[in-house]
């Protein structure tokens, strides 16, 4: 008898190298369908995710229901943003096919900043995406992705021309292993694979996520449909079978830098020997000790808070179980203003509900930072310990604790010029280069804006966030998401090529969001937010009715009372 995999893998060959003969007008069109697909499934998506996050890592489950944030979170995480990378990448598509690149529109434009080995940079504003509202749903946030300059403007658009005509049709299979954190991240790496570079992909879920493999693949029909998605669920063996398979070409992987180094260089780790056990190309995203520095200077009480709140917010997002949640927050020990910031983010931490520890080892993973048994009633306290130094306390630094978990470490230094060349440095220690926030405060002189903005242009991470976390980054779907540049396979840093690239953009250096450093109104993706949920359910309803051809207007609308009654 065949082998299962072996069948699934034959199927996929076939389904990519059909695929790799279709117009872009078909590809947007299969992009659309699964785009429906989603939004009809999307119940069923968001009821397993609150499931799998409702039972503790032993396999216990409480008999509480699931809380609000929950819902909110799996809303927005699952197939709210797997329907916005959809209709972006299905509008991106239809552009390929009418003038030969994605939003030519944008207008791409020359930056003076110098870029790797004295090149400038072209620079691409990504939002708002044309459709989708985000004039009122990302009020205030901007997304400009960063290329290479390859020698103006007329060199940029032929370089993107043949990147969005030759890249989708790579064609091959690719396995991809997806994450345990959020359900939403392997449909994503799915949907990257098959549209921006036209592989069939076989998906293993991780082995937390096994529960969600029937809504996913409802979700994600037209994809299984067309012979371009497989999606089986196991552990170690299964994802050895799958990198193995013949017809395997490709491996991508999200996880962490110990699953990387398995696949790659196997059991004795990179260290032993110089060959790589993986015969196979490989692109992955690794997680990151995430920075978020707070530059200092002279904040309003109401910008103070709304920035304490997002540090703390994004902290808290998924019980702090991401690959992008503030692990470090980057201080200057003689900011006037800094006693008062810690006091409001440690407030807004210690006023949350501790969460359960659902995340396979996340117990074991507290424990051993904090030197501390965990309660025993399976959950995990928020710890935020401020005045941290790398010195003397370097194990808060040297790892990404996937556990509720956040640390401050105050720099010394005299000024805004002596403060951003230590920060700087101090975050190139930090393990990996995914993504890093940053809050500036308006009180700048013509000089130390100069200074900020220099800080800004050169930290070495995939995405810079101003203001805002860099999260939005992943969720906004258009902007590139990757460590940053010269990842290898013995060092990788945050990961080695790029997801979430429905633009197809050639030459990606970085990217830079900037966001608001106050807003009278709570963002719905702050865990506190009494709305959250309706929020969440509202853009969802939204992105469906686009994606079945509807304006989206009257589910925007229907938002206004829970955006208001905040």
């Amino acid at each position: 008898m065949a082998d299962p995999l072996d069948v699934a893998c034959a199927t996929l060959a076939r389904g990519a190298a059909a695929f790799a003969g279709t117009s872009s007008e078909s590809r947007a069109r299969l992009a659309r369908d699964t785009a429906r697909a989603v939004a009809a499934a999307a119940d069923a998506w968001i009821d397993a995710a609150v499931a799998i996050k409702s039972r503790h890592e032993s396999g216990t489950r409480p008999a509480t229901a699931a809380a609000p944030h929950l819902l909110a979170e799996e809303t927005a995480t699952g197939p709210m943003g797997a329907l916005r990378l959809l209709l972006i990448t299905a509008r991106a598509l239809d552009d390929v096919a009418r003038r030969g690149v994605p939003r030519s529109a944008l207008a791409p434009h020359v930056l003076p900043t110098a870029g790797p080995e004295g090149a400038g940079f072209v620079a691409l504003g990504l939002l708002p995406e044309p459709g989708l509202h985000d004039a009122a749903i990302m009020r205030g946030v901007t997304a400009v992705t960063r290329c290479v300059n390859p020698g103006g403007i007329e060199a940029f658009m032929r370089s993107w021309r043949e990147e969005a005509g030759e890249r989708p049709r790579a064609g091959g299979v690719a396995f991809v292993l997806g994450a345990g954190n959020v359900t939403g991240l392997a449909a994503a790496d799915c949907i990257s694979q098959i549209f921006e570079y036209g592989r069939a992909v076989l998906l293993k879920l991780h082995p937390l996520h096994a529960p969600l493999q029937p809504a996913l693949r409802e979700a994600l029909r037209p994809l299984v449909d067309a012979g371009l998605l497989e999606i089986v669920s196991g552990g170690v063996e299964m994802a050895r079978a799958g990198v193995a398979a013949a017809a395997v070409t490709h491996v991508h992987l999200t996880g962490g830098r110990g699953a990387f180094d398995a696949l790659v260089w196997g059991a004795d780790g990179p260290l032993a020997g110089g060959t790589p056990v993986l015969d196979k190309p490989i692109t992955c995203e690794l997680g990151n000790v995430t920075p978020w520095i707070v530059v200092p200077g002279r904040y309003t009480p109401r910008q103070l808070r709304f920035q304490a709140d997002t540090v703390a917010a994004s902290i808290a997002n998924n019980t702090s179980f991401n690959c992008i949640a503030t692990k470090c927050l980057v201080t200057c020990r003689s900011w006037r203003q800094r006693e008062e910031f810690l006091g409001l983010v440690t407030a807004r931490l210690a006023g949350l509900p501790a969460r359960l520890a659902w995340y396979p080892g996340s117990t074991a993973a507290w424990e051993a930072a904090t030197g501390r048994i965990a309660p025993g009633d399976g959950t995990l306290p928020w710890v935020f310990r401020a005045g941290v130094d790398r010195n003397h306390e370097p194990h808060w630094l040297t790892r990404e604790w996937f556990a509720p978990i956040a640390v401050e470490a105050p720099l010394e230094a005299d000024g805004i010029d002596a403060f951003c060349g230590v920060a700087r440095n101090f975050t190139r220690g930090l393990p990996g280069s995914l993504a890093a926030s940053i809050t500036v405060p308006e009180s700048l002189s013509a000089h130390e804006r100069q200074r900020v903005d220099q800080l800004i242009d050169h930290l070495a991470y995939g995405v810079v966030a101003v203001n805002v976390w860099s999260a939005f980054g992943y969720a906004l779907g258009s902007v590139p998401w990757g460590g940053y540049p010269g990842g290898t396979l013995a060092d990788p840093g945050s990961g080695i090529g790029r997801v979430h690239d429905p633009l197809l953009l050639p030459l990606v250096h970085n990217s830079v969001l900037r966001g608001p450093l106050e807003s009278r109104l709570t963002p719905p993706w702050f865990p506190w937010h009494s709305q959250g949920p309706r929020l969440a359910r509202g853009v969802l309803a939204m992105y469906a009715a686009r994606a079945g051809g509807g304006s989206g207007l009257w589910e925007l609308a229907s938002m206004l009372p829970a955006v208001l009654g905040e």
